[in-house]
């Protein structure tokens, strides 16, 4: 088998141990050296089994298409993958030179247009996203001189919404230079009218076509509209081999939430805590409920519902504001 970058290196450095100590064992206790070499062999590949065991395998779409949608039960929702089953925020691969679209066709997609960024989160957290005139750190390319750098394309059915090009296909620009605009300023505007509006809009979907060779770093999708909920994507070569296996660089600086299974029963996040019998909460907030089985589970919901806003409203008057203490009323309700 061949081996990866991160092993050659590593293999590199065992052989160089090995020399050294060939050089150096005349002058050393040998049978302390061997021991010693033979502990820094067995860590050296112990670390790299250990590597390999986290390495993540992406999901690759064999079609190149990623059908977006949203899961809700976390308290902002995360994307799931329709190709990539039902885990949330999934890791992706994408080969690079090959065009991929990201199709949010589905109703859950509502306030939630997908962007692409060189580390987690994008904008949210003021670092580099796919952009015409932002190349890859560290990549030798000259693409943010041409404004050809890698960058997503915004579509509505097939009409594209920008000037910006770096594929070939029908309806689109030829590959350009000299155009920033990739259809992003009039995509996510329209995630902001009503929901019936938007879902009567047609298919909203975004085409990503990474083309810049000598970048080897992971990249992500995010939302444009919420933080904290990036997902993971991989570059792989034409040979479908990751181009960064044995690391997840940069990383995503937080976990997802995981709802509870109360949580999951009632469709809510973060209502966990507050079921009854709660001693910052009345003993119940729904009065006769029958016997019904689905009725009961719900009204427990509604009283743990019931219960976070109770405590979140009991506020004190510290701010000496009145608007302050409307806020602080009116945030939790």
């Amino acid at each position: 088998k061949s081996y990866t970058k991160s092993a050659r290196i590593h293999q590199k450095l065992i052989e160089g141990y090995h020399r050294w100590f060939i050089y150096h064992n005349k002058s050393i206790d040998n049978r302390i050296m061997i021991l010693r070499l033979n502990a820094f062999l067995l860590l050296s590949f112990a670390q790299l089994i250990k590597a390999q065991n986290e390495m993540v395998t992406p999901c690759l779409s064999p079609s190149g298409t990623y059908t977006m949608k949203l899961n809700l039960e976390a308290e902002i929702g995360y994307y799931t993958i329709e190709e990539c089953g039902d885990e949330v925020n999934p890791t992706i691969g994408m080969i690079v030179g090959e065009t991929y679209s990201f199709i949010q066709e589905d109703r859950s997609n509502y306030y939630h247009p997908i962007g692409f960024a060189y580390f987690a989160d994008g904008a949210h957290d003021g670092v580099d996203e796919l952009e015409p005139g932002i190349k890859p750190r560290g990549s030798s390319s000259n693409c943010d001189e041409t404004l050809s750098c890698p960058a997503p394309m915004y579509f509505l059915d097939d009409e594209y919404l920008g000037k910006y090009s770096n594929i070939m296909m029908d309806g689109v620009p030829e590959p350009t230079e000299g155009e920033d605009d990739f259809g992003l300023d009039n995509y996510e505007p329209l995630f902001f009218h009503p929901i019936p509006d938007w879902t009567g809009m047609g298919t909203f979907n975004v085409k990503l076509r990474f083309d810049v060779d000598d970048f080897e770093k992971d990249i992500f999708y995010f939302c444009h509209i919420h933080q904290f909920m990036s997902g993971r994507i991989k570059l792989l070569d034409e040979d479908r081999m990751q181009k960064q296996p044995f690391a997840s660089d940069p990383i995503i600086p937080y976990t997802y939430d995981v709802p509870s299974r109360f949580d999951q029963t009632c469709g809510t996040f973060g209502l966990g805590d507050f079921q009854l019998p709660n001693d910052q909460c009345y003993s119940t907030y729904t009065c006769n409920v029958p016997s019904d089985r689905a009725i009961q589970n719900f009204a427990g919901c509604i009283d743990a519902m019931d219960c976070a806003m109770t405590v979140g409203m009991t506020t004190a008057a510290t701010a000496e504001s009145k608007v302050g203490l409307f806020i602080n009323q009116m945030i939790p309700h």
